[in-house]
Formats: structure tokens, sequence, C-alpha cells
């Protein structure tokens, strides 16, 4: 007949849908689709309706002989009057509405488990590369957290990828200060630095500490974590393991983005959620923490201000930043103006019940 498998296939199948079939045992049954085949012997349909109607009928097994003959009667009518396309639009969207608004009944198996994996190899150097896959729903929560912080400026340097390893970090910081976090009952991160008596005393910025972490990296993160101080002697004996420290307890924090919103930064819009607790003096020089020593930063403006030349001061709790004299000649301090600022005297802290009061 000069026709290909598939075409032959079809046919096949339509037949055997259409006309009665005779069993091996002489029986006769009935055709499946006999409401399409007097359409089809009339000249009001064509293969192409005939195969959209089939196989809209097979995803509906399901379905008792009534519910089926209903949904066939409804896309013959159709079929009459519109193409192949329409007919199938048609089907998905409203056939099944009406004869079958449930769908199919939910396994009796046991679910399959969401398909998540996640790959991670960290280097020498402490960074991490990792890959993995997420199922449709966790995709598109992953999407939904990202997106805030995935905005791009009109004045961003940044590459697609850059920006979404910034967002990353960003929602990693919103997890670490959840109050709900499980892992540390809502605590943050509890760190351990081990360091000679020796070494500790006379640490400067390009000493390396074990894991390739610098002085000042230390600083840095112990400017806003759970910290255990341990000081270790000549043998890697520990000479004095502090008790764990809040450097920046939960109360005050509540007080500072009240107080500061988001980050301080100048021009920065960070939101407070994945913002860092700084110490405006820092903490392991003898920096109190209270609210007055204190600033909110994003990770970008944290990490400049430990490493750079800006500074940051507080004058009537409102963090002011100096830029190095390259990037501004006059050195002119600068608040963030794009967050609401508290007036002055609208924060005290009642040492009584260690809270801090807005009027």
């Amino acid at each position: 007949m000069r026709i290909s498998r598939g075409e032959a296939r079809q046919r096949i199948g339509q037949a055997e849908q259409l006309h009665e079939v005779t069993m091996p045992s002489g029986a006769v049954a009935d055709a499946a689709m006999p409401v399409t085949a007097a359409g089809l012997k009339q000249g009001t349909l064509g293969a192409g309706h005939v195969e959209v109607i089939q196989k809209t009928l097979g995803s509906m097994r399901h379905l008792d002989r009534e519910q089926r003959a209903w949904a066939e009667e409804l896309m013959v009518a159709k079929a009459a009057e519109d193409d192949p396309g329409a007919l199938a639009r048609y089907a998905a969207r409203y056939v099944r509405e009406i004869v079958d608004p449930d769908g199919a009944p939910p396994p009796d198996e046991e679910p399959q488990r969401p398909e998540r994996e996640l790959r991670r190899h960290t280097f020498r150097d402490g960074r991490m590369e990792f890959k993995g896959r997420l199922d449709a729903e966790t995709a598109s929560l992953f999407e939904a957290l990202l997106a805030p912080f995935d905005k791009r400026d009109s004045d961003d340097t940044r590459s697609y990828a850059e920006r979404g390893g910034d967002a990353f970090a960003d929602v990693l910081q919103k997890a670490a200060n959840c109050p709900d976090l499980p892992t540390h009952n809502g605590v943050k991160t509890e760190v351990a630095f081990t360091i000679s008596l020796d070494a500790l005393e006379r640490a400067l910025g390009e000493t390396i500490l074990p894991g390739n972490l610098s002085v000042s990296d230390a600083r840095r993160i112990a400017c806003d974590c759970h910290v255990l101080p341990a000081v270790m002697g000549g043998a890697s004996q520990p000479l004095d393991v502090a008790s764990p420290a809040y450097v920046v307890p939960a109360h005050i924090r509540r007080a500072l983005v009240l107080r500061d919103r988001g980050c301080a930064f100048p021009g920065c819009d960070r939101p407070a959620s994945v913002c860092h607790s700084h110490h405006v003096q820092s903490w392991l020089q003898g920096g109190p923490t209270q609210l007055g020593n204190l600033a909110l930063l994003c990770g970008q403006h944290y990490r400049l201000i430990h490493r750079s030349e800006w500074e940051v001061e507080l004058v009537n709790d409102v963090p002011y930043f100096t830029s190095p004299a390259y990037v501004d000649p006059a050195r002119q301090p600068r608040r963030n103006a794009l967050h609401r600022v508290l007036e002055p005297g609208n924060c005290r802290l009642d040492s009584r019940d260690r809270r801090h009061v807005f009027r």
C-alpha cells in the first residue's frame, strides 16, 4: 500500500476501536468508539479527528462506560465544526473538566521520592563546587527564592552566573538568620577558633590560621556568629575554652533591624533578613555588643568594610560611611537614605527586661 509502518499501526489501531472485534473464542466485542465510527462513515470526521478522540479516551481508562460515551459524543460534535488541532485543545481543556473533573485516582503504591540530588566538592582553599537537580516543585520554590535577590541594576556589571551566585549566597544568609532554623535551634553557626596564645597576641592581617583562614577573615566571620574561643598551648593542648558567647543576641538584633531596616550602606536596598550584624568597633578588639556599636550590612558591603579602607561610625544611632580618598577626595560621610531611619533618641534599652523600646 506504499505506507509507512507508523501509518499502518495507526490505521490498525483505529480499526480496532471503530469496528466490532471477533475474539479468539468466537465472541464479538462491540466497537469501543461507535459514535466516532458513525461520524467517520458520514464524512464529518477525518483521520486526524479520530486520532485525537482515540488518544483522549485512551487517557480516560479509569472512567466507566457511560462517562466514556459522554466524552466521545462531546468530541464528535466538536469535530464536526473544527480541525483536529482545535479538537485537541477542546478535549484537553473542556472535555476533561466536564466529564472527568477529579482526574485519575492516585495510585495505591507507595509514592516515589522526589528527584533531588546535590553533589558538592570542597577544594583545599575552602571554596566549593556543586551541581545537582531538583524536582519541579522544589525548582519553582528555588527560583522564587532567588528572584528578589537576582535583580540587575543599571550599573550592575556582574554576569548572569555571578548574579545567581550572589543571590544564592543571600538566600543562605536569610536561612541562617531564620529564628526557626532546626539544626541550631535558631542560633547562629558556632565557630571555634583554635590558635596559640603567642600567635593570637601577635596576629597580623596576613597570618594564616588552620584551614587557610586569615586572621582578617576570622575577625569578619566572628563579627556575627556564635563564637567559641579556644586558646591552645605549645603542645596543642587547650589552655582555655571559653563558654559560648552570643555575639549579637536576638533581642539586640531585633532592635537593630527596626533601626536600620536593611543594609545601612549608602544606596543599598538589601533587606535586613540577609544582612549581618557588623560591629563598628571590632568585637575581637573589645568593641561592645550593643546597639550603639552595630550596623546592618549585606554580604557585599560586609566584606567591603572588612577588606577595604571604607570606614563606618554611628552618629546619633545612624550609621555613616566614609569612603577612601580615591573614591571621594572630600571623604564626605554618607548614610543610606533608602531605608527609614529612626530619629535620634527614639530607641532605648530597658535594662530590667533586656528589651529595646521604641517610642
